[in-house]
């Protein structure tokens, strides 16, 4: 048999004026909600979930956990939509979910947003759930790499969280192994601090001693959100322990050993259970770490009036939220009442840099948004280069060397003269073509018979600059561009009779060779 040693702590950070995480741990359930929404929303959104949650503190036993933790998260999700309808001006709140049950060999995971849980083994940190973020979305579909993931300007965008509106959660199920160190946090703590210092930080000391260091760490970092950290750890039980839980659990008020149930009105509390953050009500100041990222973060921080929490009682001895195993009796969590209690005070302003909000009809409307306008810049060039035409001079397709203005044939293009990331924005659309009695006649790719194509030694030496610099325009008025040059071509080469007239007939210069 296995069982959880286990530790928790919470940090409002060196930016927010209120902590809105809320944690739990306890033998059988370890869960962690980051709030969103605001002051007297967040923390009450992720005080709701997490009151609901702690009735699964008990053995499982064969019970199907991840059943337990999709539906019992669905009802908390449910309270939450019920204390919006009555509280309209929180509408917006809500609180992601990383939860983990635990039966003695497995986890069931349930997850919805950016927390996250970490499985260190064998002294390697994995990462056992993904971020439901936007720039997650963009590293699965290639079009972002991971190390790009911090620095992107979107990175807080959640695409999931239990909002009051439907939500489906990542259920999985995980194998324990003794040894195992279950890591759960929030955003607070992974958003400043790297995946291998966090890793460094796991490797040695008591569970309590690292989840100080992890707080820590984070608010060495800047501390620019609330960190929540819950730790566990997987470890040999005998049959004797795993009773003596199984009894202290049976000790819970209102507690069952059939069912798994909890009520706003009478939460199911495992004498065992640590938690922290919002749900256990104001804890003293703390005292911060001094390094220039914390002395910057408190530079910026804008003063604010936070409402006193109309919660429980205040975790004793607890400097940072932080309590041990063997800690006294935790802190009852709020009730409905109290929540909505505490919703009803005048929320204070947000403050600068306000980290996630949940993203679905705001983003999805700017998504389409984008797209129209996209769409339509994309139309109108194309309706611009399908109806613009100008003339151009084209050098002939020859066989020959000796590529002179005598291969140089005046064509009519379709487009614009320019290229766009190296593609030509034209095509070629007519060849000019004039008769042997110089009228002009405008073809597809060649000229028919009777016909030669009209170049530019068909044109007076002083007409040929003239030529390339002609304006674009409309088909009408390039073709009518072409009747004016074809006007203008040199006369038809006549054969000589004698040594004067073929001085006076240069082809090219005072007349033009007909094939």
């Amino acid at each position: 048999m296995l069982k959880l040693n286990f530790a928790a702590a919470s940090d409002r950070g060196l930016v927010r004026g209120n902590n809105e995480d809320s944690a739990y741990a306890g033998p059988y359930l370890l869960a962690l909600a980051d709030g969103m929404g605001g002051h007297a929303a967040g923390e009450v959104a992720s005080q709701l979930m997490i009151t609901h949650l702690m009735g699964l503190d008990k053995n499982p036993r064969d019970n199907d956990m991840l059943a337990l933790l999709g539906t019992v998260s669905a009802e908390a999700n449910w309270s939450i939509a019920e204390h919006i309808r009555k509280h309209p001006e929180t509408d917006g709140m809500g609180t992601t979910l990383t939860s983990m049950m635990f039966n003695g060999s497995q986890f069931a995971v349930c997850h919805a947003g950016d927390s996250r849980a970490y499985l260190l083994r064998d002294n390697k940190l994995q990462q056992v759930t993904k971020d439901d973020t936007y720039v997650q979305s963009l590293v699965d579909e290639g079009k972002l790499d991971p190390e790009d993931v911090t620095s992107h300007p979107q990175k807080s965008l959640i695409l999931k969280a239990y909002n009051g509106r439907d939500v489906e959660p990542t259920l999985f199920l995980l194998d324990a192994q003794p040894g195992d160190r279950i890591l759960l946090c929030s955003d607070g703590l992974s958003d400043p601090v790297t995946a291998s210092t966090i890793e460094s930080a796991l490797l040695a000391g008591s569970l309590e001693e690292v989840a100080n260091r992890l707080v820590e760490l984070a608010l060495r970092s800047g501390g620019p959100d609330n960190v929540t950290i819950v730790l566990a750890d997987v470890v040999e039980a005998s049959e004797e322990e795993v009773a003596e839980l199984d009894a202290l659990a049976a000790q819970s008020a209102n507690a069952d050993t059939t069912e798994f149930a909890a009520s706003e009105e009478s939460p199911v509390i495992n004498p065992q259970a640590i938690m922290v953050g919002a749900i256990a009500g104001e804890v003293p100041e703390p005292t911060h770490p001094d390094s220039a990222a914390s002395r910057a973060a408190a530079l910026n921080r804008r003063p604010q009036v936070i409402e006193p929490y109309s919660g429980p009682a205040t975790a004793a001895g607890a400097p940072r939220s932080t309590v041990s195993p063997t800690g006294g009796n935790p802190t009852n969590p709020v009730d409905a009442d109290d929540a909505e209690g505490t919703a009803d005070a005048e929320p204070a302003d947000e403050e600068p840099g306000r980290r996630r909000r949940f993203f679905g009809w705001p983003l999805i409307v700017s998504i389409l948004v984008i797209i129209a306008l996209v769409a339509g810049v994309w139309w109108v060039s194309k309706n611009y280069l399908n109806n613009n035409y100008y003339v151009a001079v084209v050098e002939a397709s020859t066989t020959s060397e000796n590529k002179d203005a005598a291969n140089e044939e005046i064509r009519i293009m379709q487009g614009i003269d320019m290229e766009l990331f190296g593609r030509p924005l034209n095509k070629d659309y007519q060849v000019a073509c004039l008769r042997e009695d110089g009228a002009l006649q405008l073809a597809g790719n060649s000229c028919p018979t009777g016909t030669q194509a009209f170049s530019l030694t068909d044109l007076p030496p002083s007409e040929r600059s003239a030529v390339g610099n002609l304006d674009s325009g409309s088909y009408d008025e390039v073709q009518s561009q072409l009747t004016q040059l074809s006007e203008r071509a040199l006369p038809k080469c006549r054969e000589s009779t004698t040594d004067k007239d073929k001085f006076r007939s240069t082809p090219g210069i005072d007349c033009r060779e007909v094939n």
